[in-house]
């Protein structure tokens, strides 16, 4: 079994549903999460954590496992193992940040008041204030110091980075580098910002979104799905040379046009006229997301 399992999840909110999503994590392993807005990467987010049960609607199902715990049965254990930071913080708003430490640090064995006073000082945190008044960014340095103040199985970020300024997101990143070095913990982020996650990941889950219901797009390994695209920029009269059945997707101009090519087993050469092979390149995860995307919108 897996050190993280995500198996044939579903869950129905409202009229939208995740449906059959499964994945898997090995200990050491930063996932992430991406997907247009309104996919269904935060419900999965929340579902991971307990916060939504997938046993309340007829849909729902699934089973989730950490480290051998299976999140319905083993709810309370399973927990202990998490950790995570939210966009939308999930401590009061009435406490003050060294008082979070004192009321949820009990839930959590191992928990280190003491290292989580000194990172709120190191965070510049102002302890005297309510969470309430605090910036957006200043709440996810509050949950970062939470998070390094015990030892979890599994970090759970939820577009955690967005709010905090440059500066210290690139000091955001190396910590969650570290959460994922030991050889006993796994890393699951979802971002808007692709780039950047192109750069810290090791997997990729993406989740594409059809009508009503989000799917699995995409699991798997960053330069396994890089190498199935290709660019490629031509004039208007070689166009039409290109076979349709490689494009995902376009920008057509009056004289130039760009293509995004796919190849299921990652050969272009062969399926081409050899004058275009000097023209392909390897898009970034973010381009790939763009034009496919966008091409599902046509659909």
């Amino acid at each position: 079994m897996s050190f993280f399992s995500c198996s044939h999840l579903t869950k129905k909110l409202d009229k939208y549903k995740l449906n059959d999503i499964s994945f898997t994590l090995e200990p050491g392993e930063i996932l992430g999460v991406i997907g247009i807005n309104g996919a269904g990467k935060t419900t999965l987010i929340r579902t991971i954590l307990g916060s939504y049960r997938n046993d309340v609607n007829e849909e729902d199902g699934g089973e989730i496992f950490l480290d051998g715990k299976e999140h319905m049965s083993n709810m309370r254990e399973y927990k202990e193992r998490l950790s995570y930071i939210l966009q939308d913080t999930p401590f009061s708003m009435n406490m003050r940040p060294w008082e979070i430490g004192e009321r949820y640090g009990f839930y959590y064995e191992g928990f280190d008041k003491r290292k989580f006073r000194d990172l709120l000082k190191e965070y510049d945190i102002p302890v005297k204030k309510s969470m309430s008044e605090l910036s957006k960014g200043q709440m996810i340095r509050v949950q970062l110091a939470f998070a390094e103040s015990y030892k979890a199985k599994l970090y759970v970020m939820d577009e955690p980075a967005g709010n905090l300024d440059v500066e210290f997101r690139d000091d955001f990143y190396d910590k969650l580098r570290g959460f994922a070095q030991t050889e006993d913990s796994s890393v699951i982020i979802s971002s808007h910002l692709v780039t950047e996650l192109e750069h810290l990941v090791d997997k990729i889950l993406w989740i594409g979104r059809s009508e009503n219901e989000g799917y699995v797009r995409y699991f798997g390994g960053i330069d396994e799905l890089k190498d199935r695209y290709r660019i490629i920029s031509v004039d208007k009269s070689a166009s039409a040379e290109i076979p349709s059945d490689m494009v995902v997707g376009s920008k057509v101009g009056d004289y130039h046009s760009e293509y995004m090519l796919y190849s299921e087993d990652g050969s272009f050469e062969g399926k081409l006229p050899e004058k275009m092979y000097g023209e392909l390149r390897f898009p970034d995860i973010q381009e790939i997301m763009y034009f496919v995307e966008k091409e599902s919108e046509l659909q």
